[in-house]
């Protein structure tokens, strides 16, 4: 095994990662004979397939212009691509961090709506908004249109990608050639 070998040798967990490409909790996954990590996330399963010379060439490549910090990670990220996961980009998981905290704060407005017209009820014998506060429900209503809109448009682009490379990859000759 190369991280055994690299271990034996007094090689860092650093450089034994960077030297195979992999990440360092996988040598220290190894190193503590620790199973896969658990967390936020599930655990990963290990799968091997064959790549050319020419396609692990490739695939470092795509690993030193930051697609991703390691081999498998840029891997993972594109059976995830192709299996049509959502990945979005950090403009998009910015606006769906502000989306979220927008969402919030329109859940603040409706209670202290809803507060006001209970009162209103309790007081007069119905409900009685404001101007203004059907004001700030139509402004709320237009909020969530533009945002839906936005993820609308999010996961258009995200299957139009999928089904690109579904395309792509169903029209590659040397998809058959498993020598």
């Amino acid at each position: 095994n190369a991280i055994k070998e690299r271990l034996a040798a007094g090689m860092s967990a650093d450089e034994i990662a960077k030297d195979l490409g992999i990440g360092r909790s996988t040598v220290y996954r190894f190193k503590n004979r620790s199973g896969a990590r658990l967390g936020d996330r599930a655990a990963y399963k290990t799968i091997a397939t064959k790549v050319t010379d020419r396609e692990l060439l490739h695939l470092d490549r795509l690993v030193k212009q930051g697609l991703a910090p390691t081999r498998s990670a840029v891997l993972r990220k594109m059976v995830r691509a192709m299996a049509g996961f959502y990945d979005p980009s950090q403009e998009e998981r910015a606006f769906l961090e502000k989306a979220e905290r927008d969402f919030s704060g329109l859940t603040t407005n409706f209670n202290q709506i809803a507060m006001a017209l209970n009162t209103s009820v309790k007081k007069v014998g119905h409900a009685s908004p404001t101007p203004e506060q059907i004001e700030r429900v139509r402004e709320a209503n237009d909020e969530v249109m533009k945002i839906r809109y936005v993820i609308g448009m999010m996961l258009h682009n995200m299957q139009t990608k999928t089904q690109g490379l579904t395309d792509r990859l169903a029209a590659d000759p040397y998809l058959d050639d498993d020598e």
